[in-house]
């Protein structure tokens, strides 16, 4: 009841910002005070102020903050460490989504943060974390990070100094990993955490133990929001392990199922294609 209340009431913040004027939104960016001691410079800086309106009428989030960033009218850095609480809501696939928020936040140092709330309803999926940090999470590093895995800001939405709400178009979403190159043996260096690889149209897979290495497999291979569609885990060391791969994967992660450290010096891997 309480998570469906908190959901209720940030599904209303983003409904109220996507009726604001670009006015309305600066103001709820910089804080009643400064809009009224600065709006000198904030009419000149938005004098074009169609630039900063989507093509449905609506305020570009992302571009009005870039400004508001550029010329030092919204803070990024708290006095002290604060207890931050952010919002991330999707309409689309929870699983990938939620991958891509965990590393995008993880790429921008934020390793270290508390699940709130998770809810899945007819309005879409919500994640509510906690962190700890003097830090407030960049709006547009945040937006051009998540661009590169396909995934779009739609609306942030301010709900006070330590409480922001980013509402995500996830429709195209896909995983920063890098695909090989059909029919070459590649090694994939020392894993600091299990491989994941893009293996989209692939046939098949042989993964390749060093010789001095002891490997356990724990491959699971993935379609395209992260639904399982097939796994092997082995309790017996292998050298070589060929796959064949399940028509609806796009992912394959590898890892071993004791530990990393069994393979320091590193797999190779082999995709086949038609």
């Amino acid at each position: 009841m309480v998570k469906k209340a908190i959901v209720a009431i940030l599904f209303s913040a983003v409904f109220l910002f996507a009726n604001q004027t670009l006015d309305d939104t600066i103001k709820s960016y910089v804080g009643a005070s400064k809009y009224e001691t600065q709006k000198n410079l904030i009419n000149v800086l938005f004098a074009s102020s169609g630039d900063f309106l989507k093509h449905d009428g609506r305020v570009d989030s992302v571009k009005v903050m870039d400004v508001l960033k550029k010329n030092g009218l919204v803070r990024l850095l708290y006095p002290e460490p604060v207890h931050l609480r952010l919002a991330f809501r999707t309409q689309h696939e929870p699983l990938i989504f939620l991958k891509i928020i965990n590393e995008t936040l993880e790429l921008m140092g934020y390793n270290y943060f508390l699940t709130n709330n998770a809810l899945r309803d007819q309005a879409g999926f919500v994640w509510e974390i906690y962190l700890q940090t003097e830090h407030i999470l960049d709006p547009v590093s945040f937006a051009n990070a998540l661009g590169a895995r396909g995934c779009s800001i739609t609306h942030i939405v301010k709900n006070s100094d330590h409480y922001w709400f980013y509402d995500i178009n996830s429709k195209e979403a896909h995983l920063g990993v890098k695909s090989l190159e059909n029919g070459v043996n590649t090694p994939l260096g020392k894993p600091l955490k299990p491989y994941w690889i893009g293996i989209k149209g692939a046939k098949e897979v042989m993964i390749t133990s060093h010789i001095s290495d002891q490997w356990f497999p724990d491959v699971v291979f993935f379609d395209a929001y992260l639904n399982v569609v097939g796994d092997t885990k082995a309790e017996e060391s292998v050298k070589t392990l060929k796959l064949s791969v399940p028509e609806r994967a796009v992912y394959i992660k590898i890892g071993d199922t004791v530990m990393l450290e069994n393979i320091k010096r590193g797999l190779s891997l082999h995709v086949k294609g038609n």
